[in-house]
């Protein structure tokens, strides 16, 4: 009995000393990887002022010459995962960028989800390569909150709120994120008129490359939500259109509107704004192998379930 009580001694004082061990055999594990497997992954990381803090998969593939997208799992810097799905749109003669109404008619008032809108597009002629929701509206009549344009008519012309910001694509095809303000001037341009619009809400997110105030924004800044958000480049001539997932803590938990504001940076847009998120964020991408348009990202309604929404960008190859 003795030396029975003697061995479990010693195995506890043997139990005691690695347990003292300052080494930490976890470090390997514990540790942020901010290497990306793209180079536009990598772009995002570095760009992003330290919001991603760790890459757990990333991959990059191209719809048509100047349509990119990439799909990126990652940790935050608070360690909260994230999965974001980015379209980078180089606008040229050949690829634009069009409003998508319920049935492909210049007309609101009625609710479909954006593949449903997508896929009337693409009976109508058009070859759409993906798209995303746009504006916020009325979960009741689906009239949206903002002014929206399709291939020139001006289907909706007043603001339902007074906190909205508007995404334009003009008739030289040229985009841009503008305050309401901005947009009167825009459309007051008989030159080169707007051809889609849809609406944002809230503060712009970017002006000019710098990141804005959002303190006395009208939404919470710091909530944590599914997000759409677009962006564009100084010269108007790319897009970046994204969303990011949430409401699903393994999964994604979502941004907010600070988050965005570091991802719309690290694009390299130089003006950006917030559209509808929440429920109504999706991401919709041409599949390279069947040719059809395929649902890429989470919806939180129901468990992955396309919200109808009032209006939707599309990318379309002319």
């Amino acid at each position: 009995m003795r030396l029975y009580k003697y061995m479990i001694g010693m195995l506890l004082c043997a139990w005691l000393l690695m347990s003292c061990d300052n080494s930490n055999r976890f470090d390997e594990y514990a540790k942020f990887d901010t290497a990306a497997e793209t180079a536009w992954g990598q772009s995002i990381v570095n760009g992003s002022n330290g919001y991603v803090a760790h890459v757990k998969s990333d991959k990059t593939y191209t719809l048509a010459n100047g349509v990119d997208v990439l799909e990126m799992a990652f940790l935050a810097d608070d360690g909260l995962a994230m999965q974001m799905f980015l379209f980078k749109i180089a606008l040229s003669d050949r690829i634009t960028l069009r409003t998508t109404l319920a049935n492909d008619k210049d007309a609101v008032g009625t609710g479909q989800t954006i593949m449903n809108q997508l896929e009337a597009m693409q009976k109508n002629g058009k070859k759409v390569l993906g798209g995303t929701n746009a504006d916020f509206f009325n979960t009741t009549t689906y009239i949206p909150y903002g002014v929206c344009y399709r291939d020139g008519v001006a289907v909706k012309t007043s603001f339902s709120r007074e906190d909205c910001n508007v995404f334009v694509v003009l008739e030289d095809n040229s985009a841009h994120c503008l305050t309401t303000e901005e947009y009167a001037l825009y459309k007051a341009n008989s030159e080169n008129p707007i051809r889609e619009a849809v609406c944002g809400r809230s503060t712009l997110l970017l002006k000019n490359g710098e990141q804005l105030d959002q303190s006395s924004n009208t939404m919470p800044a710091a909530t944590m939500e599914p997000r759409t958000a677009i962006g564009v480049s100084e010269d108007g001539r790319e897009v970046y259109l994204m969303v990011v997932d949430g409401r699903n803590f393994y999964y994604s938990n979502g941004a907010d509107l600070l988050d965005l504001m570091n991802l719309m940076s690290a694009c390299g847009a130089s003006d950006a704004l917030n559209l509808d998120g929440g429920g109504s964020s999706t991401f919709i991408a041409k599949d390279i192998e069947s040719g059809e348009l395929k649902l890429l990202n989470w919806p939180t309604d129901n468990g992955g379930v396309m919200r109808k929404v009032a209006t939707g960008l599309a990318i379309v190859e002319q």
